[in-house]
């Protein structure tokens, strides 16, 4: 028996079709104009050391195999910062590209819809890149000083979890108070190396860390906020009483965004450049 074909029976829609040109165009431009925006943000230092010499030291058994960890962590960091600085910058085009649709149209806002997740996802995964570098700041001045630096059992599967930015401050603020029981490799640092290393930790947490990090912790763990398109935005109510009447509010859509991109593009190069001096000036004190 022969065999027949229906052509064009699986075929995307006119629309359709011009929708996925108009997506992959756009994404070829975000390839080959993403370096426009690396100026924003400076080419991470470096940090780590390609080699290193192996010796062992009889007073401190561990301490060639904690310099070797420290120098893998300083390698991750500079990582991030490469992985943030990319995203970031592709950010920023897809956001160019974005305000390029400025038709009146389905077809307009949609598209204009497309790019506004693409830039936020961009955006997101470089934001959580430098949580993770403040993160490995902490296990960087856990594996310098050694395990007693911060109190954990590293029997249990999460004790990572423990090496907060706070204990780490706590355990550093020891140093000079016998009665805390201060560690006695931080007890034993130079007054400068030790003034040096303060000075940084306690200068970095600034109001745009703060509102960066905010920002954050709102899309990590509540409904994600709204940026540029207030529409996009969950919008969850709360039933309030009024003795013993239940009041349930009428339900409203946003007029206006809780967040705009460029604020938060600009806020992010802010927090980018003061990490990286923050890192370089740690990269002083705590290396391999």
């Amino acid at each position: 028996m022969g065999q027949y074909e229906i052509g064009g029976l699986d075929s995307p829609t006119e629309g359709e079709e011009k929708r996925r040109t108009v997506y992959l165009l756009n994404q070829i431009r975000v390839a080959a104009e993403v370096h426009k925006y690396y100026q924003d943000f400076a080419e991470p230092p470096r940090l780590y050391q390609t080699s290193s010499s192996s010796t062992i030291d009889f007073d401190d058994p561990t301490k060639d195999l904690r310099g070797e960890n420290v120098n893998a962590l300083w390698l991750e960091i500079a990582n991030l910062l490469r992985g943030a600085r990319l995203n970031f910058a592709a950010s920023r085009i897809v956001k160019k590209i974005e305000m390029e649709y400025i038709e009146a149209t389905p077809e307009g806002r949609n598209t204009r819809y497309y790019l506004h997740f693409d830039k936020m996802e961009r955006f997101y995964l470089a934001v959580f890149e430098l949580a993770r570098i403040e993160d490995l700041v902490v296990r960087l001045l856990f594996e310098f000083f050694d395990d007693r630096f911060i109190a954990v059992d590293k029997t249990k599967k999460d004790w990572e979890k423990r090496l907060t930015w706070d204990a780490m401050k706590d355990a550093l603020n020891k140093r000079g108070k016998p009665d805390r029981e201060p560690h006695p490799r931080v007890e034993a640092m130079q007054d400068g190396d030790y003034e040096i290393l303060m000075k940084l930790i306690r200068c970095y947490k600034t109001q745009q860390v703060l509102a960066l990090t905010d920002f954050r912790d709102r899309r990590t763990h509540r409904v994600t906020p709204s940026v540029d398109y207030p529409e996009l935005g969950a919008v969850l109510s709360t039933a309030e009483t009024s003795g013993e009447a239940i009041i349930i509010p009428v339900s409203v859509m946003r007029s206006k965004p809780e967040y705009e991109f460029l604020q938060l593009y600009e806020t992010a190069k802010t927090v980018y450049e003061q990490l990286s001096e923050m890192l370089l000036g740690l990269n002083r004190v705590i290396h391999a």
